[in-house]
C-alpha cells in the first residue's frame, strides 16, 4: 500500500509539472535546423539582384564542392545577366581550376580546394583587395575594384557551381580578417561590429520554391534571392536546400533575440471601395527558438494620408514567414477610432502572439471608402513596436513611389497595363512564374493589357482573366488582352505590331497597338550604359535605323489608315527598347552613370507627332521619379525606362505609374521588365469625322 501511494504521488507531481510548463497554443515549437543551398553545377540560376559595390566591400560564404574535379571557372559570387561591364568585376569570387580566385584583381590562392567544407571570402578596404580561405589571408594586391555580386553559384551557365553553399554575407564595408574569423563559424547577430554595413544575408533556412529572404533587405528592391534556371525552357530542377553537414558552423539556437525589423511600404494604388487593401508590411526577423519573444504593441502613423475620411478601418494581420503566403491571421483584435496616430496592443495577457524563429511578416491593411477622393494619397508608417516589453524602432527606406486612390468606375475610365513578361514568365519556373504574372494582372484590375514576350503564356492568361485575346499564335511574342470586344486591324509586322480597335462601355472606339521595337546592339546601350567610355551619339544613330524605323512603320501602316475621327483616341503601349529624351537630361546625369542629355530619336518622334508620354505627363519631375522599367530585378539598372504608354486624341491620362513590386508586399518580381499602368478618362470630346 505504501509503495502504491508513493507511485501515485510521483505520477501526480509529474502531471502537475507538465501542466505548469505547458506553453500557450500559439507558442512556437522548437525547430533546430541548418539548411544549405544545393546547386547542380549545370543550370541553377540563383540571383541576388545586388547592385555594384564600390570602394569598400566584403563577400563571404561557406562552400562544399561535389567532388575534386573542377571546371575552369565555378562562380561563388557572379554578376549574372547584364553584368558584362568595364566599370566593375562580375566574377569577384570564383574557383578557377580548383583554386580560390578573384577575377577582376587577379588574386589566386596557392592551395587547391578539396571537396570538404571551406569558408571563402574576398574584401576590399579602399586601398587593397584581399582573398581569404578558412580565415587566413591567401592573397592580396594593392588594387581597388568595384564588384557586382548579382548571383550566387553562377555567373553564366558555363561557370555554374556544383555543390553546397551556405551563410552568404555581403557587406558594403571591409570586414577585417580578425572579425571574419570571430564570426565565420556562427550566425551574424546585431552585435557584429559591421552590422550596419550588412547589405545581403542569406542563411537559406527559409528557402522555399522560388525565394529566400534577404534578412536585411530594404525598400522596393530588397535583394531577396530569386530561384530560377539559366536554361529557362529546360527540365533540370531548380536549386533546393538540404541539411547542412558542416560541423564547424553552429546556428544560433539560444534565447530568442531580435535580428532586425524593416517596414516595407506598398507602392500599389488602391481603388475606391477596396477592402483590406495593403498599406505596408513589417518584417521582423528573430534568431533562436528558446524563450520566444512576444509582439506586444505596434504604433502606426497615418499622417501620410491626404484625408482619413478616405479610409474605413485599419486591420493588423500576421501573414506567415514568407512574402507570399496563405496565412492571414488577425492579431490585436478590437476596433479603434481612426486617428492619424494609432496604437495596436495586445490587451489579453493569455493570448500573446509569439514570434517564430526566422522571418515574421505583419500586414497593415485598410478599407477604402467607395467615395474616397480620386488622387488622394494613402500610406502608413510604423514608428516603433514592442517585443516582450522592450521598445524597438524598425528600419525603413521610404519609397519615392507613393500610393493613391484610383477610380473604380469602368464606364468613364479605362486602365491600360503595359508589360513585357520575359520569355513567357518562366524564369521562376513555369508554374510559379506564370502564377505571379497572373496575380499581378488580376490585382491591377486592368481593362486592356499590351504584352510582349507572351511566348506560350497568353492562352492561360486570357482564360484566367476571361478576357478577349489577340495574338499571332499562342507561342508568339505579342499579345493584346481586353475586357471589351476587340476588332482586329491588319498588322504589317506581326512580331512588332499588334493593332486593334476596342469598343469601350461608353460606346467609344479606341485604337490600341501593343508593340515591340528593335534595340540598338552596336552597342546594346539599354543594358550597358554603366560602362565607361560610351558614346551617346552612337545610341542615337542606332535608334535612328532601328526603333525609329519601326515606330514610323507602325504609325504609317497600322494606325493612321484606321483613324476615323480627328480626336479618335489612340494608345500605343510597348517595349520600345529605347530611352526617352524626357528622362535623359542634364538634371538626371547622376542617375545615368554620368551621361547627360541625350536626344533619343524615337521618343522625340512620338512627341513631335502629337503623342503624350503618359507616365512623364503625370510625373513631370524626371529626377524625383525616373520610372525605371528595365530592369527592376537588377540593382545596377534601376533608372532605365524603355516601356511606354503613349496616347493622343480625346482621352486624358489621370494617373500613371511604373509598377515594379509584386501585389504581395516583399515578394519577388516575375519579369526583367517593370509594368506601366495608366488610367485614362474616356469621356472627353466627340468623335468628329474627318
Amino acid at each position: 500500500m505504501y509503495l502504491r501511494y508513493q507511485l501515485l504521488s510521483f505520477l501526480l507531481i509529474v502531471c502537475l509539472c507538465s501542466f505548469a510548463v505547458q506553453k500557450p497554443k500559439n507558442y512556437p515549437q522548437k525547430s533546430f535546423h541548418n539548411l544549405a543551398l544545393r546547386l547542380d553545377g549545370h543550370d541553377n540560376d540563383v540571383r541576388t539582384g545586388m547592385g555594384v559595390l564600390r570602394n569598400e566591400w566584403t563577400i563571404e560564404a561557406w562552400i562544399k564542392g561535389d567532388d575534386r574535379i573542377w571546371k575552369e571557372y565555378e562562380a561563388i559570387f557572379g554578376g549574372g545577366e547584364y553584368s558584362d561591364l568595364n566599370s566593375c568585376d562580375n566574377m569577384p569570387l570564383v574557383i578557377k581550376n580548383g583554386y580560390l580566385h578573384s577575377n577582376g584583381v587577379g588574386l589566386t590562392a596557392s592551395e587547391q580546394l578539396d571537396d570538404n567544407w571551406h569558408h571563402v571570402a574576398a574584401s576590399c578596404n579602399g586601398k587593397s583587395t584581399f582573398l581569404y580561405l578558412d580565415g587566413k589571408e591567401v592573397a592580396r594586391k594593392d588594387t581597388v575594384v568595384a564588384i557586382l555580386p548579382g548571383a550566387i553559384g553562377l555567373h553564366e551557365k558555363k561557370q555554374s557551381f556544383g555543390g553546397l553553399i551556405d551563410e552568404v554575407r555581403i557587406w558594403s564595408k571591409a570586414v577585417p580578417i580578425n572579425v571574419i574569423n570571430k564570426w565565420k563559424n556562427r550566425s551574424v547577430e546585431r552585435t557584429h561590429p559591421q552590422f550596419s554595413a550588412l547589405v545581403g544575408y542569406y542563411t537559406f533556412d527559409d528557402f522555399k520554391d522560388v525565394v529566400s529572404v534577404n534578412w536585411v533587405g530594404k525598400g522596393h528592391l530588397s535583394y531577396h534571392l530569386r530561384n530560377g534556371r539559366s536554361d529557362y525552357y529546360g527540365q533540370l530542377p531548380m536549386a533546393y536546400t538540404v541539411e547542412n553537414t558542416n560541423v564547424s558552423f553552429q546556428n544560433f539556437n539560444k534565447k530568442q533575440q531580435l535580428f532586425n525589423a524593416v517596414v516595407v511600404q506598398n507602392e500599389w494604388d488602391l481603388e475606391q471601395g477596396t477592402v483590406d487593401g495593403q498599406l505596408l508590411k513589417l518584417r521582423i526577423v528573430v534568431q533562436g527558438d528558446q524563450k520566444a519573444l512576444s509582439l506586444d504593441e505596434i504604433k502606426l502613423d497615418l499622417t501620410q494620408n491626404s484625408s482619413l475620411k478616405d479610409l474605413n478601418g485599419i486591420k493588423l494581420y500576421y501573414t506567415g514567414q514568407y512574402p507570399k503566403s496563405n496565412i492571414k491571421q488577425p492579431i490585436f483584435d478590437g476596433t479603434q477610432h481612426l486617428e492619424k496616430k494609432m496604437i495596436f496592443r495586445n490587451k489579453n495577457a493569455k493570448n500573446k502572439f509569439y514570434l517564430k524563429p526566422g522571418v515574421n511578416y505583419f500586414l497593415v491593411s485598410a478599407t477604402v471608402q467607395d467615395k474616397a477622393e480620386i488622387g488622394n494619397q494613402l500610406g502608413a508608417l510604423i514608428t516603433d513596436f514592442v517585443l516582450s516589453g522592450k521598445k524597438y524602432k524598425p528600419e525603413i527606406k521610404e519609397s519615392k513611389v507613393k500610393q493613391f486612390v484610383t477610380p473604380k468606375d469602368k464606364n468613364n475610365f479605362v486602365k491600360v497595363l503595359q508589360w513585357n513578361i520575359w520569355h513567357g514568365g518562366v524564369h521562376l519556373g513555369k508554374d510559379k512564374g506564370r502564377e505571379r504574372i497572373i496575380d499581378l494582372i488580376q490585382t491591377s484590375n486592368a481593362d486592356i493589357i499590351t504584352m510582349q514576350e507572351g511566348y506560350g503564356a497568353q492562352d492561360t492568361i486570357a482564360k484566367t482573366l476571361g478576357f478577349y485575346l489577340q495574338t499571332k499564335s499562342s507561342k508568339d511574342n505579342l499579345a493584346l488582352f481586353s475586357r471589351y470586344p476587340i476588332k482586329k486591324i491588319q498588322s504589317s509586322e506581326l512580331f512588332k505590331s499588334n493593332p486593334a480597335t476596342i469598343k469601350l462601355p461608353n460606346g467609344r472606339d479606341i485604337i490600341v497597338n501593343g508593340c515591340w521595337f528593335r534595340y540598338a546592339y552596336r552597342p546594346e546601350y539599354t543594358s550597358g550604359y554603366q560602362n565607361f567610355g560610351m558614346e551617346p551619339k552612337t545610341w542615337v544613330a542606332e535608334d535612328a535605323i532601328l526603333s525609329l524605323v519601326d515606330v514610323k512603320n507602325l504609325l504609317e501602316k497600322d494606325v493612321d489608315p484606321y483613324v476615323e475621327a480627328v480626336d479618335q483616341p489612340i494608345i500605343i503601349g510597348g517595349d520600345f527598347n529605347s530611352y526617352s529624351h524626357l528622362d535623359w537630361t542634364e538634371k538626371t546625369k547622376e542617375l545615368h552613370f554620368g551621361y547627360g542629355a541625350v536626344p533619343f530619336p524615337t521618343s522625340k518622334f512620338m512627341i513631335e507627332n502629337g503623342f503624350k508620354d503618359s507616365f512623364r505627363e503625370i510625373n513631370p519631375d524626371e529626377l524625383g521619379n525616373q520610372g525605371g522599367t528595365f530592369a527592376p530585378i537588377y540593382g545596377q539598372m534601376p533608372d532605365a525606362r524603355i516601356d511606354f504608354i503613349y496616347y493622343k486624341g480625346a482621352i486624358q491620362a489621370i494617373s500613371s505609374k511604373v509598377i515594379r513590386t509584386s501585389p504581395e508586399i516583399d515578394d519577388v518580381w516575375a519579369s526583367d521588365h517593370a509594368a506601366v499602368m495608366t488610367i485614362f478618362e474616356t469621356t472627353l470630346g466627340k468623335n468628329i469625322n474627318k
